[in-house]
């Protein structure tokens, strides 16, 4: 994009020719504006809330951790730790998630 005398201007390659690219500029920021206005955009803002939102409490979480290690019979050195950490992830989900 070039600059002469205020005049920002760029390739456009849907028209195949150059122009004055403050007008998209501003055209960007109208509409950009406008969607900030509309239902999509408070749609769009309710979802990500939603999905930032904890699924369980604090409570919830320590009582599936002690769970979790009470449902456990077995040692990590008697089963090794990768099978210790799977049953302990089954118990807390379980406990988690009242199966």
């Amino acid at each position: 994009m070039g600059k002469s005398k205020g005049i920002n201007i760029g390739y456009n390659p849907e028209s195949g020719e150059f122009e004055d690219m403050n007008k998209q500029y501003e055209d960007d920021a109208y509409q950009y504006e406008e969607w900030k206005k509309s239902p999509e955009y408070l749609d769009m803002v309710n979802t990500e809330f939603a999905r930032h939102k904890p699924k369980y409490s604090e409570a919830d979480i320590d009582n599936a951790i002690s769970n979790g290690f009470n449902s456990l019979v077995v040692t990590s050195e008697e089963v090794g730790i990768d099978v210790y950490e799977k049953l302990f992830r089954q118990h807390f989900n379980e406990a988690l998630n009242g199966i």
